[in-house]
Parts: C-alpha cells; structure tokens; sequence
C-alpha cells in the first residue's frame, strides 16, 4: 500500500501538512496537518510498504511494542482510506 501519487508532503510554518494535488479525484478538499508520528507514517507510506512492515517501523521508531501501535495505524489508514489518499 501507499499514499496516492498525486499528493504533496511538505513542511510549511514548520508544521508538515499532507495535500491531495486538486487532478486526483478524492473525498477531501483540504490539507491535513500532521504530528510527527502521522508524518512519520506518511512518509513510510511515500514507497509501497504493508501493513505489518508498517507497524514494526513505527514501533521501533518510538520504542514500543507492535501491539502498542497497531490500532492507531489502523485509524489513520482507515481516514487516510475514506478520503481516497491510500492506494492498497
């Protein structure tokens, strides 16, 4: 899985913001402000990475567990999802 290609990751007023490029069809006309660990994800998600491969970034990322992690990255894929931001 990964984002969609039409989208811009960047860091603006020192804050990194996730933007769909206005060509890509999505439910979502806006730019969604990211903390560090949803830019983390994003950027894990800018190549082809599973779910599990995923996780495991993350928790060693921050020292925890897997199972520490796993729901909340399957929150933020399911939002990322509904708004058509996710390719899987």
């Amino acid at each position: 899985m990964h984002l969609i290609k039409e989208h811009l990751l960047r860091k603006v007023n020192g804050k990194v913001v996730l933007v769909p490029l206005p060509d890509r069809e999505t439910d979502f006309n806006g730019m969604i402000v990211l903390n560090h660990t949803g830019s983390f994800v994003c950027r894990m998600l800018s190549k082809d990475i599973d779910r599990d491969s995923l996780i495991e970034s993350l928790a060693k990322e921050y020292e925890k567990v897997p199972e520490q992690v796993a729901a909340d990255v399957d929150a933020f894929l399911a939002e990322l999802d509904a708004c058509h931001m996710l390719q899987r």
